[in-house]
């Protein structure tokens, strides 16, 4: 029913009946008697009302966003959280926007974006928190919105905090390669490769980073050594830089003679040919006894240089320990580095169970 479709007759003792529509009886200025006067206003009452819109009844929907993961992050660093929309007899399109705020002034605060941007409940978005290299170290509000507009509906989530922290340029040590061979007889050694990381953008100052191996386990009196090459290294703030790692143990070292080289036995052989030629001389120049007396010799000459020989290249070599050796056991060393700032690995010292090491194991020598 519209005002243009209604239309009411009165009459009264004082005026003439009159037929008209009631829109245009609304808006005259005409003055009638009290009773008609209510009656006629009641009648315009219930035409308006009956021409607004009604709207959806009992139709709405529901935001919730789950905490930050991590609630906490370094410059550079991201958080994210998970959001549910649930309707209640509504499943039109909810568009969906995140803000963050903070209290304090900032430079380059962090952006927030939801994906997807519009859903139908019931569904799941999630809101990821993005910071950068530069991002004021302070904690920020972030909330979630919602708007339905075929229902006029808006809903917010309450405010999670998200917090940058400030950090310090540094550097970890991680073992890249570990000691190889892992076992060797005592006075041999192995080899690995240690890398500096660094974090935050570390740089290291003029003399770089030195390397070393802060402890051994366990303690001997003559335990195996470590050594670095190079053992101080230049970090530039992006790329990782390595290390060759040694360790070497003690054991025996040889200090008498020892077998004569393979060249020694064909110098050897030529030794008896003067003396072979001077028979053959001999024999050449004497009579029938006196060759038979020069091959005879010939043969002794040969026959004694041939028993000489083995001899001559057969001499035993001594050994001996001037550094001593070090005892069959496994060793394991706790590897660290400083800068020329007292800045050390952020991942060694007391403090920490995450300590890189090596090891290496040494068996009983084989001379």
């Amino acid at each position: 029913m519209s005002p243009k479709s209604v239309s009411a007759k009165f009459s009264s003792a004082k005026f003439m009946p009159v037929k008209f529509r009631v829109s245009n009886f609304c808006a005259s200025r005409f003055w009638f008697a009290r009773r008609t006067r209510y009656a006629v206003a009641a009648v315009c009452m219930l035409t308006g009302l009956l021409a607004l819109p009604l709207p959806a009844a009992g139709q709405s929907f529901t935001l919730n966003a789950g905490a930050l993961s991590p609630d906490a992050v370094v410059p550079g660093g991201t958080s994210s959280s998970n959001i549910t929309v649930s309707g209640s007899g509504f499943s039109g399109a909810v568009n969906m926007s995140c803000q963050v705020t903070s209290t304090e002034p900032t430079t380059d605060p962090p952006v927030c974006t939801v994906s997807p941007t519009t859903v139908t409940p019931p569904a799941n978005a999630s809101a990821t928190i993005t910071t950068k290299d530069d991002t004021t170290t302070v904690s920020y509000s972030i909330t979630v919105t919602g708007t339905a507009p075929s229902i006029s509906q808006t809903m917010t989530t309450p405010a999670e905090s998200l917090t940058v922290l400030a950090v310090t340029p540094g550097f970890t040590i991680t073992v890249n390669k570990t000691i190889e061979p892992t076992s060797v007889p005592a006075g041999s050694g192995g080899e690995g490769i240690i890398t500096i990381n660094p974090i935050n953008n570390y740089v290291s100052p003029a003399g770089g980073v030195t390397l070393s191996c802060s402890s051994i386990t366990p303690l001997v009196t003559i335990p195996p050594v470590c050594s670095f090459n190079p053992q101080s290294v230049q970090v530039n703030g992006v790329a990782p830089v390595n290390s060759t790692i040694t360790i070497n143990s003690f054991g025996n070292t040889v200090t008498g003679a020892a077998a004569a080289p393979r060249s020694f036995y064909g110098f050897a052989l030529w030794m008896p040919l003067p003396m072979l030629a001077l028979a053959g001389l001999g024999a050449a120049a004497g009579g029938k006894r006196s060759r038979k007396a020069w091959g005879l010799l010939a043969l002794l000459v040969m026959s004694g240089a041939l028993f000489l020989m083995p001899a001559c290249g057969n001499a035993t070599p001594t050994t001996s320990a001037p550094n001593g050796i070090t005892p069959a056991n496994t060793y394991v060393f706790t590897v660290t580095g400083i800068d020329s700032n007292g800045v050390t690995a952020s991942n060694t010292g007391s403090t920490t169970n995450q300590n890189p090491t090596v090891s290496l194991t040494v068996t009983a020598p084989t001379n």
